[in-house]
């Protein structure tokens, strides 16, 4: 059997570094701590790494989607309609709730300075003289934090994770008129919306994006950086560029994004949604 290699918080911060990552930085980090091989220091090592790297002046920004989320059983008329998921919202306490996110953010947001938005269900945390506001912008839109990371040139670092758990791609879908073909497809019927009300339940309509078809791109492109560390790929990108360029490509191409819904467990479940 081969030999898991051992990652070193200063390995993750040398090679954040060579990556580009620098003092004074704003990043949204999303994250796999198993991909990385054994971390020494587990989660607490990669935060300190990525803290250490931004500096005081930095700040360190993470999805913390809550676990307080009653899964409800579609109906067959729901099903029709094409509704991919149905969750009752249940009471949340940034303090206190889970995130489904994973272990690195599950451990940044209980750090000492660590501030989490209020938001019931797509809630971030951030560490750094911008975290107040970034996470003050998501307490009521799931995506306004991450627009006030985009409007300071901030970064997206995707540790052992791909495009496809990139919450922030959700900010090119606000700026592009998406054609009527694809519209009729995501936007729910009138009954279904009176009957389960967005400030009570959490439910999409398929089919949703697949982001991570833009990597490709991304790497033609230019505006993606990658390295590895232990067993962990690792992609550094400017938000800004990133969001111009789906936003681009969903006016050229959305079919390319917008194909067969993607699997229900995947899309709720997964590292970052």
């Amino acid at each position: 059997m081969a030999t898991q290699k051992v990652v070193i918080k200063e390995d993750i911060v040398r090679d954040l570094r060579a990556l580009g990552l620098k003092e004074g930085d704003i990043v949204g980090v999303h994250s796999s701590l198993s991909s990385f091989g054994h971390v020494e220091g587990g989660a607490d090592a990669v935060i300190d790494a990525l803290l250490e790297v931004v500096g005081k002046e930095g700040t360190i920004v993470m999805p913390t989607h809550s676990r307080n989320l009653e899964r409800v059983e579609l109906s067959p008329e729901e099903e029709a309609a094409g509704v991919l998921w149905l969750y009752r919202i249940l009471p949340y306490d940034p303090e206190r709730t889970p995130c489904t996110t994973g272990v690195i953010p599950e451990t940044f947001r209980k750090r000492p300075g660590a501030v989490r938005s209020l938001h019931p269900v797509f809630s971030i945390a951030a560490i750094g003289p911008k975290a107040e506001e970034i996470v003050r912008a998501g307490d009521k839109d799931s995506l306004g934090g991450w627009k006030i990371i985009c409007d300071l040139d901030g970064y997206v670092l995707l540790l052992g994770v791909d495009l496809g758990v990139c919450t922030a791609m959700h900010l090119a879908e606000r700026i592009v008129e998406l054609p009527e073909r694809i519209l009729a497809k995501i936007t729910p019927p009138g009954w279904f919306v009176e009957k389960y009300p967005k400030d009570e339940w959490e439910w999409d309509i398929g089919p949703y994006p697949n982001f991570a078809k833009l990597e490709p791109i991304c790497k033609e492109r230019g505006i993606m950086r990658i390295t590895v560390i232990g067993e962990a790929t690792v992609k550094l990108l400017k938000l800004r560029e990133l969001i111009d360029l789906y936003a681009q490509e969903l006016r050229k191409n959305p079919e390319l994004f917008y194909g067969e819904p993607r699997e229900h467990e995947q899309v709720r479940n997964g590292p970052v949604l």
